[in-house]
């Protein structure tokens, strides 16, 4: 990551040099405050893009039935033609009280307690007003966090979506690891206090995001690059049962809703598909649909 410095005539820092010359360690950093971001200076443009950095946590991994408990908003203004950061706003968070115990299991991941909720409730207003100007909500698990979000705020469902995980190419980027926020800090050299806490998660998410590999363009810009594009997914209507290892094999899944299999990709190549669809099996009928980012991670 090169969008900030740690002072090289610190202490802490001079023994973190030392250990690293050794050859034997690897030291990580602490986050940086949003204070030590750089920010490109004035004038700023016209066409800056306006990221809202979400994250929740939850009772559970179904939205249907489970409840969201924490969460948690932040910001980071672009400019996606030249990829610089303009400015970066640390996240606030609220809690919400389930009106239920919490399971062990989420307490032990996220260290929130039943008790911790009493009595709270996220003031829908002040999220609202937290998001006025948003062009685009990001999550690192988008189709998850919308899935709750959208649910407990119907208003949020009207902006677009990017999936921070999914939609950034970051092996290209020089991550060549994980793509869970903990992996990539790590490979940055970078450590994550408060892991499975919305705030924790939302900052360490903006942080990646303000990044420039090389001193190049942020992620955050080539995020929304790919995000916005148009993209056609496929689905393999009435496949044979016995095509199901194929389809799977191809990276085709599983779509519960139209009990089909599907896949997304660019045009040219969603038609190359729908010809090899055709060649497994007589019985396959390819059926097209037009993605963009408002309907992607649904």
């Amino acid at each position: 990551m090169s969008f900030y410095h740690l002072d090289p005539n610190s202490a802490g820092e001079r023994l973190a040099l030392q250990l690293e010359r050794l050859g034997d360690y690897r030291v990580l950093r602490r986050l940086p405050k949003p204070e030590e971001i750089w920010c490109r200076s004035m004038p700023v443009p016209d066409n800056t893009v306006t990221l809202a950095i979400v994250d929740c946590e939850t009772t559970g991994l179904d939205p249907e039935r489970h409840k969201m408990i924490e969460f948690a908003v932040g910001k980071l203004v672009i400019d996606p033609d030249a990829g610089d950061v303009i400015n970066v706003a640390p996240p606030l968070s609220w809690l919400e009280d389930p009106a239920e115990d919490l399971p062990i299991e989420i307490e032990r991941l996220t260290h929130i307690t039943s008790g911790m909720l009493i009595g709270k409730w996220i003031p829908d207003a002040e999220v609202i007003s937290a998001l006025q100007g948003v062009d685009v909500l990001v999550a690192h698990n988008a189709k998850f966090d919308r899935s709750f979000v959208t649910r407990r705020f119907p208003a949020l469902a009207k902006l677009p979506w990017a999936c921070s995980m999914n939609e950034v190419d970051w092996s290209a980027l020089g991550w060549g690891g994980g793509r869970s926020i903990a992996s990539l800090l790590t490979q940055g050299g970078f450590f994550l206090p408060d892991a499975h806490r919305a705030a924790a998660d939302v900052w360490a998410t903006t942080c990646l995001l303000a990044s420039a590999p090389a001193g190049g363009r942020s992620v955050a810009a080539h995020l929304i690059e790919t995000a916005r594009r148009t993209t056609h997914r496929l689905y393999a209507m009435r496949a044979p049962y016995e095509c199901k290892e194929v389809l799977k094999a191809a990276n085709y899944r599983w779509s519960p809703e139209r009990r089909a299999w599907w896949i997304e990709g660019e045009p040219e190549r969603i038609a190359n598909e729908a010809a090899w669809l055709r060649g497994i099996s007589k019985s396959v009928e390819p059926t097209f649909e037009q993605v963009t980012w408002f309907e992607r991670h649904c």
